[in-house]
């Protein structure tokens, strides 16, 4: 028994140093000496890729927080027209990745836009002589990418405020504190928390963004990164763009949780009671109605519509036995990759489990952070890591074998930016799992397998099946990642989607687009049929 429990822990030791290795040599580049190249990026191109990446953090903050803790606050503390919907209705633009959104927009409202265009005709003017907002550029990104991320903040917000107790908004009227008194004063104060939580995930998925900023024509870290490794062929100093984005983010998740530290507020336990929801009539009905219907319409319904549209025109040209072999290369890598990410999770928080002392909990939570770094960081770290090995390990036993652009590469990046998903999902499954029945089956002298089999695995099924679902959706929707590691001639449904607005065939993206969110609808479905079996 206690080498089966030493095989468990080191095997999460080694797993571990794998996982965590192309972050450390990311970060080891920013010690590295500067090239030619990298003088010509500093010179000409950083102080950008640092302007426009704060621009978007600072534009996506704002947008986010207020589509997202508006849209939170109306639902959560007012009944009115459509709120119930709007309850469901807000958390649909997760559906949609932010690339395909900006596909869709930019198709819609660019300067020959199908939109721009339909209303200049029925204005009979031209396009100088009417006030345009350029949605192809850094401004339209920001905007775009805020309507698709709002989620974030409405969720952790309503769920928030959904524990807060009556008795503080009872107590606040005591005062004689009117509505927006009590917004100002109570509630946006003990949402703070919240909506900073809400925000910081928003901005990182921003910042981290190559879909929206490579068709928008956007230069950050991300496109620079892109930029530098496949027009320069530099690794090194791509790297280097790599290693100060992920700098910006782990700075983001500090400041993040020193002010989560700084300010907590609490809800007396027993002195709970749910906030019970105000009815709003008339005006200010419709004006809660038209304050949710915004971010739900231009987040979700309008590029739905849009998409299906076009999918209805063009998918006889582009659904052939080439794009049956896309769709055959995304599943099978989505279903390889998440089986093997959910045995892996398993393997780490048994580990905790078994053993519940600092050490595993620690060697978890590193493997956790991988989920924070950027899939092109990610992508570039594993590169570097992999060319070690080629060079200096592989080659040892093999003269042929070569790790780095394989299959292997990319599954390996999932398991580096997706295993926290995974880890989050059996620690939630552990966590209802009694410490009695690891007690009871040392006192009945049954070994550790049979326990494992017997009790555990029944037990955490819907726990791994959640898992599953929810890294098989990641990895259907990841583009910069598989881009960067992927085989030559390798294409997945994101990829083509990429490849054909980068060839102006935007009706056309909109095929391996729909499929992408047809897939992702279907194993969300699957996902809540399972969740209400498990209740």
């Amino acid at each position: 028994m206690k080498n089966s429990i030493s095989k468990i822990k080191i095997s999460s030791f080694i797993l571990t140093l794998l996982i965590s290795a192309p972050a450390i040599i990311i970060f080891l580049y920013l010690f590295i000496g500067h090239s030619d190249n990298w003088q010509h990026l500093k010179e000409t191109l950083l102080f950008t890729y640092i302007f426009n990446s704060l621009y978007i953090m600072v534009g996506v903050a704002v947008l986010t927080t207020l589509f997202g803790f508006t849209t939170a606050y109306l639902t959560s503390l007012y009944n009115f027209a459509f709120s119930k919907f709007f309850h469901y209705g807000l958390i649909l633009p997760f559906a949609i990745p932010t690339y395909i959104v900006a596909f869709i927009y930019g198709g819609m409202f660019n300067i020959t836009g199908t939109v721009t265009t339909f209303i200049l005709d029925i204005l009979e003017k031209d396009l100088s002589e009417v006030v345009f907002f350029d949605i192809m550029s850094i401004e339209g990104a920001i905007l775009v990418m805020s309507l698709v991320l709002y989620p974030y903040v409405y969720l952790i917000c309503k769920t928030y405020l959904s524990f807060e107790s009556a008795s503080i908004i009872e107590a606040a009227k005591t005062f004689n504190l009117s509505s927006w008194q009590i917004f100002k004063k109570v509630i946006l104060p003990i949402s703070r928390p919240a909506i900073v939580a809400g925000v910081t995930l928003a901005v990182m998925e921003a910042v981290a963004d190559f879909g929206v900023m490579d068709y928008f024509g956007v230069n950050t870290f991300v496109t620079g990164i892109f930029k530098t490794w496949f027009g320069m062929g530099s690794v090194e100093d791509a790297a280097k763009l790599a290693s100060i984005l992920m700098s910006f983010v782990f700075l983001l998740i500090i400041l993040e949780r020193i002010q989560r530290k700084n300010r907590v507020f609490k809800s007396s336990g027993k002195d709970f009671k749910p906030i019970e929801k105000e009815k709003l009539t008339g005006i200010k009905s419709f004006l809660a109605f038209v304050a949710c219907f915004i971010p739900f319409f231009f987040g979700f319904l309008l590029p739905f519509i849009q998409l299906c549209f076009w999918f209805s025109i063009s998918y006889e040209d582009i659904i052939d036995e080439d794009f049956m072999i896309t769709l055959y290369q995304t599943l099978s890598l989505a279903i390889s990759s998440a089986t093997l990410i959910t045995a892996l999770a398993l393997l780490f928080v048994y580990n905790v489990r078994k053993h519940q002392d600092k050490t595993s909990s620690t060697l978890t939570q590193i493997v956790k952070l991988g989920y924070s770094i950027p899939g092109a960081v990610v992508a570039v770290g594993i590169l570097s890591f992999f060319s070690i090995l080629d060079k200096y390990v592989v080659d040892l036993f093999s003269s042929t074998f070569i790790i780095s652009g394989t299959i292997i590469a990319i599954i390996f990046g999932y398991c580096v930016r997706f295993l926290a998903i995974s880890i989050n999902s059996f620690e939630a499954g552990f966590s209802r799992i009694p410490q009695t029945y690891d007690d009871a089956a040392k006192i009945l002298d049954v070994g550790e397998k049979t326990t494992f089999v017997k009790i555990f695995i029944p037990l955490l099924k819907n726990s791994a099946f959640a898992s599953f679902i929810i890294v098989f959706i990641e990895v259907i929707k990841e583009l910069p990642l598989t881009m960067i590691l992927r085989p030559f001639n390798y294409d997945t449904l994101p990829i083509l989607a990429l490849e054909l607005t980068q060839q102006s065939q935007i009706v056309e993206s909109s095929v391996p687009s729909m499929f992408i969110i047809l897939i992702g609808m279907v194993s969300v479905i699957l996902l809540a049929k399972n969740m209400n079996k498990a209740q």
